[in-house]
């Protein structure tokens, strides 16, 4: 070899990147950050126990393509994150949908990129501003979509940047946020969507239990008496589920097990008590420091069978398979931020989260036309929760129409009701640091009597809620009046600062890495 030929391949070495891990085994066994530095070719990426690692990729991901190729870059359908090293470049993966996200940080000639807001703000030092009230809202604005969210969290080292479905490259130089491949599908009829939802799953499937996976997943889904995860179970049986969980109660005690759809399918399911998640101990810590909502927390209640899924859900349904579509573009808006919260639990708890309507969902329009097509007329029971695509997917698939899809239906816990506020020990916690971090005029606190006379009008106003025809005349708005009094009248003042308590307190979760990060 001569002198010429090795310095060039000396400089190739310089100006390739290079991925260095480090295995961290006291970290959730699903989170990763990378460090990254101008003018440096080495990224170090600390990450847990259950992330793959090949010298051209990383990840906690699945995707529509086969595993060893590494292409997650390539596609709008992933769930989960991971880095891709491809022509100079390494390309950190966003999910493929707003129900999970990366964040990022930088500070002077440094970068962190991290799938855990939490691991973030440990591994750089950073913190929140314990005062401030308005996580919850700044974090609700994924629900009108991509291009309107508020994308920054402010925090003592600088602002950090929160990244849902785009991707981010680094170049040796510096960070880039970029779109995902826009792929156009064939959605022109209700057979045509079908199919790619068929297709998709397979690969995902496929993908999933890779033998070239050093931790090869397996399958799980979630059923209830609604339109959605009956929809996700049916699509997902065939590409071999065989395993549900579902819980025992909706909100107000009412049945909302599903039982009676996985026995039409064939499916076994496990239940669990919705509020079985109040036994652990500071059990709504990880789900409040994701989205300052915490309303996925009941899912804790089954984190044995979770570790080692991927956990197939109707999450987004609501929308792209809802009559009421018109007008809404591909920017993901939804109507609340169910899922969100699970960002930084599923990290610890080990499993990916495949919310099954959000493929192809940019295409929303395509999949309005459908759901109003004559084609479909036969699967919309009219009404306001009228889903003719679901519909029409379950029906066919052997359950009966009333069994699913009468009423809708949630389990989700709202911790800003008093009625549902935090689990006594860490409410014992949480009010000392809350007296020590925030002024009392800000604070504020109810008298008994406002308690009992905003006590009487919740339970009045729920009453209302449960009993009124939504679809009589009137009924609607009776509905959503009486829906908005109840929570007026529940609401918990202190539930606005639960965000920089649950962060701070989520921070043990990672302790500080062998590795240096500056």
């Amino acid at each position: 070899m001569t002198s010429l030929q090795a310095n060039e391949i000396a400089t190739r070495r310089r100006t390739i990147p290079r991925i260095n891990y480090h295995r961290v085994e006291s970290w959730p066994s699903l989170a990763w950050l990378a460090h990254c530095r101008t003018g440096s070719q080495e990224i170090d990426v600390m990450h847990g126990t259950r992330v793959e690692v090949t010298p051209d990729f990383f990840c906690e991901a699945v995707w529509d393509g086969p595993f060893e190729a590494g292409d997650f870059d390539r596609t709008d359908v992933v769930c989960g994150s991971g880095g891709r090293l491809r022509d100079g470049a390494l390309t950190f993966v966003s999910a493929g949908h707003t129900v999970d996200r990366l964040q990022l940080l930088a500070r002077g000639d440094e970068y962190w990129i991290s799938n855990s807001l939490t691991c973030l703000l440990s591994v750089t030092g950073a913190r929140v501003d314990p005062a401030y009230p308005n996580y919850f809202r700044d974090f609700s604005t994924i629900r009108f979509g991509l291009a309107r969210y508020v994308p920054t969290l402010a925090t003592s080292a600088g602002d950090a940047r929160l990244v849902y479905f785009d991707n981010i490259v680094w170049d040796g130089k510096r960070l880039d946020v970029r779109p995902k491949p826009e792929l156009v599908r064939d959605f022109s009829s209700f057979e045509g969507y079908r199919g790619f939802l068929d297709n998709t799953l397979q690969r995902v499937a496929l993908n999933l239990g890779a033998s070239f996976r050093r931790y090869p997943l397996r399958m799980l889904g979630t059923i209830s008496s609604g339109y959605d995860s009956s929809t996700v179970a049916v699509l997902c049986k065939q590409i071999g589920l065989s395993e549900l969980i579902s819980f025992e109660q909706g909100q107000g005690d009412d049945s909302d097990s599903g039982h009676e759809i996985a026995a039409c399918l064939g499916l076994n399911t496990t239940l669990f008590h919705r509020d079985a998640w109040r036994r652990d101990v500071f059990p709504e810590v990880p789900f409040l420091a994701a989205d300052a909502k915490g309303e996925d927390v009941f899912l804790k209640g089954a984190e044995r069978v979770l570790e080692g899924s991927v956990l197939f859900t109707g999450h987004y349904g609501g929308k792209v398979w809802c009559m009421e579509t018109t007008g809404l573009g591909p920017d993901f808006e939804r109507h609340d931020q169910s899922g969100l919260s699970l960002t930084e639990y599923r990290l610890q708890a080990g499993f990916l989260h495949c919310p099954v309507p959000y493929f192809g969902a940019r295409q929303i329009g395509d999949l309005s036309r459908i759901s109003r097509s004559p084609a479909l007329a036969r699967w919309d029971v009219g009404g306001r929760y009228s889903k003719p695509i679901a519909r029409r997917i379950v029906e066919e698939a052997g359950v009966p129409r009333t069994a699913f899809g009468i009423r809708k239906k949630a389990s989700s816990v709202l911790f800003f009701h008093a009625q549902s506020f935090l689990t006594p020990a860490a409410l014992a916690e949480y009010v000392p640091w809350l007296e020590s971090h925030v002024p009392p005029p800000a604070r504020g606190r109810r008298s008994l009597w406002d308690r009992m006379v905003r006590g009487s009008v919740a339970r009045a106003a729920q009453l209302v809620a449960s009993t009124v025809n939504r679809d009589g005349p009137g009924g609607d708005f009776l509905h959503r009046a009486a829906r908005y009094a109840a929570g007026w009248a529940d609401h918990e003042p202190l539930f606005r600062w639960v965000f920089p308590w649950a962060s701070e307190r989520a921070r043990a979760t990672y302790p500080p890495p062998a590795v240096p990060v500056s």
